[in-house]
């Protein structure tokens, strides 16, 4: 009887702790909802950063090339964003 009592106590024991959880949950993804209709850019920031995360923490050989080929699009955008501008900005009557 001593057992049971003990099993069932700890049976309701961790049935509040699931239910905890699991509204914390909700209330995650509500949040999320929420910030993501009045922030969509920090929001997108913030959940990158969360996969970012997790990533190097789970992969961490994946997470190197996946920075690395971010990084060479970073560099590429930029050198042709550069080019772009220079082409713009000057005239048919303007020489360097």
């Amino acid at each position: 009887m001593k057992w049971t009592f003990g099993f069932l106590t700890l049976c309701i024991v961790l049935a509040v702790i699931r239910a905890v959880l699991i509204t914390i949950a909700i209330a995650t993804v509500l949040a999320l909802l929420f910030y993501f209709a009045a922030r969509p850019r920090e929001t997108l920031l913030f959940m990158g950063v969360l996969v970012v995360t997790g990533l190097a923490a789970a992969r961490p050989s994946l997470f190197i090339v996946t920075l690395g080929v971010l990084g060479l699009a970073v560099l590429v955008a930029g050198i042709k964003r550069k080019r772009r501008a220079q082409l713009l900005l000057t005239g048919p009557r303007e020489s360097n």
